[in-house]
């Protein structure tokens, strides 16, 4: 085979081994914080993000079809509840968790399968009538005077008055505040997860924010009668890469 002959092959051949095997030109960034939760005395949480509630960074895509970005944030999540129960209150839950979104140019509508993933979440609940049947829970007495049980409905529920044999007065007995019960746990998780979004060439900003959900959704320490609960994000990541989809349309479909 003369040399023009072999040039030519090998031109044919190069021709045919990048229509078969596209190659995209790739980006990435990342963008993170470094601040960490940790379970301090009692199970509540130091450190963490704080205030801090949005990782933002931004990639270059190329021409041609089927330009899909890679987006994953990963975060280390905390979440704490603390229920408790007394001879007052016989039932106490408590419901936190954190979700996370992601926009692509401030739209969440291209990110898929969906824009907002709950990362965490817990529901914690105490249940007892035990109090109830105990005498010395329910018969604390107090300093109150009384002749009847409306003088000590002003104390609370669960009060009467207590007037001995052969007296005309007594005191005003209830609940002892002494007999409860107090369950409190915290974890500390890392989790991360894969989002998708096609997008045309050219620059994008991609943002990734948290926030928390459950008894007072967005409120990072929430208080609802007994029930006592917090949340904590950090460290985190946010990282994006730039694919190509190798189908004949360069879609997805979800």
């Amino acid at each position: 085979m003369t040399k023009p002959r072999i040039a030519l092959l090998a031109a044919v051949m190069l021709l045919a081994c990048t229509t078969a095997f596209p190659q995209a030109s790739g980006s990435f960034n990342a963008a993170g914080t470094n601040a960490a939760c940790a379970i301090g005395e009692g199970g509540s949480f130091n450190g963490g993000v704080g205030g801090l509630s949005v990782l933002t960074t931004t990639v270059q895509t190329s021409n041609g079809q089927g330009v899909t970005l890679l987006i994953r944030p990963s975060l280390v999540t905390g979440l704490f509840t603390d229920t408790k129960i007394s001879t007052t209150v016989p039932t106490s839950s408590a419901d936190v968790g954190i979700q996370v979104c992601v926009t692509v140019d401030g739209n969440g509508d291209v990110v898929k399968p969906a824009s907002c993933i709950i990362y965490d979440e817990r529901f914690q609940q105490v249940s007892s009538n035990l109090f109830s049947q105990l005498a010395e829970c329910t018969q604390s007495p107090t300093t109150t005077t009384c002749t009847a049980d409306a003088d000590c409905a002003s104390l609370g529920t669960g009060f009467t008055c207590s007037i001995p044999s052969g007296a005309t007065s007594g005191v005003c007995v209830g609940p002892n505040p002494n007999c409860d019960f107090d369950l409190i746990l915290s974890t500390l998780s890392a989790h991360s997860y894969d989002f998708v979004a096609q997008v045309p060439n050219g620059p994008h900003t991609i943002r990734a924010s948290w926030s928390t959900i459950g008894t007072e959704s967005g409120n990072g320490n929430n208080n609802s009668g007994t029930s006592h609960t917090e949340s904590c994000v950090g460290p985190g990541i946010l990282t994006v890469t730039q694919t190509k989809v190798f189908q004949q349309n360069g879609t997805l479909s979800f």
